[in-house]
This record gives structure tokens, sequence and C-alpha cells, in this order.
């Protein structure tokens, strides 16, 4: 074995943390908390040369990498080590935001199918007409307490209360009300990996769709994860047009997409 060979061991999450926030900071890469909930769930491995740490990667759930970055000094190796990767566990695909040069390059060498997946917004100070807005009332929900009111939406917050009941501290579900009916559902995921982000979402029930809810759910969401000093983000389905243009109505924006590349 060469000293200057470079080998694969698996590591656990925080080890890699500090790297992954930096790459994704100095980049300027937008990510959400789906795609945040994703990299945390896989299993993570970093590139070394004897004990220097030069790369790493993850992949979910044994198919889907989710991470690859080589630093500088050993990028020059980069294409050769991308396809090592590839060979790990039983890698089909790899599921990349478009703000990520670096990865989304490398998949752009040999694929054989792209996939588009979602978009990633980024919220602007904009905020809806006066004449669209909805005086709202937002409250936490209690998932014990509010237990049968959180039904209302169905599986939609299932995940969500599973994690807070695994002791999450980092979402909050509130309970939206208008005009003392409850119209829906918001939840605020604060970043595990950047810091300053919360990722935004909602739920507006069946029989108030199409009346605005959805984007003075969203307005409400962004003005309470602001006022506590974050950069307030969010993502929807890529064929979901109306999240999308609720997003829109809120000022968001998105320049990145999430693409699954399929080897």
């Amino acid at each position: 074995m060469s000293n200057n060979e470079i080998l694969f061991f698996p590591c656990k999450w925080e080890e890699l943390l500090p790297y992954i926030e930096e790459y994704i900071k100095s980049n300027k890469i937008t990510v959400d908390s789906f795609w945040e909930g994703h990299v945390i769930e896989s299993n993570h491995y970093k590139m070394m040369i004897c004990d220097e740490i030069v790369g790493f990667f993850a992949i979910h759930k044994n198919n889907t990498i989710t991470l690859f970055n080589v630093f500088v000094p050993y990028a020059n190796q980069a294409q050769e080590l991308f396809a090592r990767v590839k060979k790990y566990e039983s890698v089909t695909n790899a599921m990349v935001p478009t703000g990520d040069e670096f990865f989304i390059s490398h998949c752009f060498d040999n694929f054989s199918k792209i996939e588009k997946q979602a978009y990633f917004a980024i919220y602007t100070e904009k905020e809806l007409p006066k004449e669209r807005k909805k005086a709202l009332n937002l409250r936490i929900a209690d998932i014990d307490k509010d237990c049968e009111t959180l039904k209302l939406c169905g599986d939609f917050l299932d995940g969500i209360i599973k994690q807070l009941r695994d002791g999450a501290t980092f979402i909050e579900i509130y309970i939206v009300e208008y005009d003392e009916n409850i119209v829906g559902f918001g939840v605020i995921d604060y970043g595990r990996v950047l810091k300053d982000v919360s990722s935004i979402g909602m739920y507006v029930c069946e029989k108030y769709r199409q009346q605005g809810i959805a984007s003075n759910i969203l307005e409400h969401l962004k003005q309470i994860c602001t006022e506590k000093g974050y950069r307030v983000f969010s993502g929807c389905w890529y064929y979901n047009h109306n999240s999308k243009k609720s997003m829109e109505s809120a000022g968001a924006y998105s320049k990145t997409r999430l693409i699954r590349f399929c080897f």
C-alpha cells in the first residue's frame, strides 16, 4: 500500500459536521431540512491519507450518495475517488443540490438518467400585498394535548411527530387558526448543519385551500424565524406547482433544484 493512497473509513456524523458546514457556507450552497435530514441519516465516510482527512462522502440507505467532496490539494484525484464511491455499499444514484458545483460536476461525468426532485427556495424581505394578508393566529402545538387536532392533516405530520416524540428539539409544529377555525399547520425546522438557517413548511386543510391561506402561513412563519435571527429557506417537490406558487407569494425565490442522478 502506498503512503499516498487515499483510503475510506466510516465515521460518525459529528466528525464531519465542521467540514460539511464550512463546505456549504464557503460555496454558498442552498439546502433545506429535506436535504439535511437525508444527509444526517446517511452513512458517513472520511477520505484519509495517513492521519489526514482529505475529503468525505455520505450514502443514504445504502444506495444514494448525498455528500461528496475532496479538499483542494487532492481534488485532481476526485474523478477516480468518485468512481470508487459509486462502487461502495449498493449505490445506484446520487441526490445533489444544483448549487454544489463540485459534486454535481462529477455526477455529470457518467449517469444514465436525471430526475428532478425539488425546488429549494430562499425568502426575501418582500411581503404579501396588504389586501392579501390575513389575520392568522399561530400557536405551537403540544403533540400530546393536540393529538386529535393534528390528525386533521392526515399523515402529513407523522414523521415530524415521531421526531418530536424521540426528543427532537429543532422542530416546531404550529396550529393555524383563522376566524376561530383551524385552517392548517405550519412547521419550522431549525438547521442542524447551518445553525443560522431555518426551513419552513405548511399544510392547509382541504376546505380552506385556494384562499391564500398557504402563503399567509409561510409569511407568518418567515416572520417568526426572521425575528429570531434566522435566514429562512423552504422546499417543495418539483411538481407541486401550488406549493411553489405559495412560496413565491410569500417572498421566496428558487435558484436551486435538487436533482437525482441515476448511474
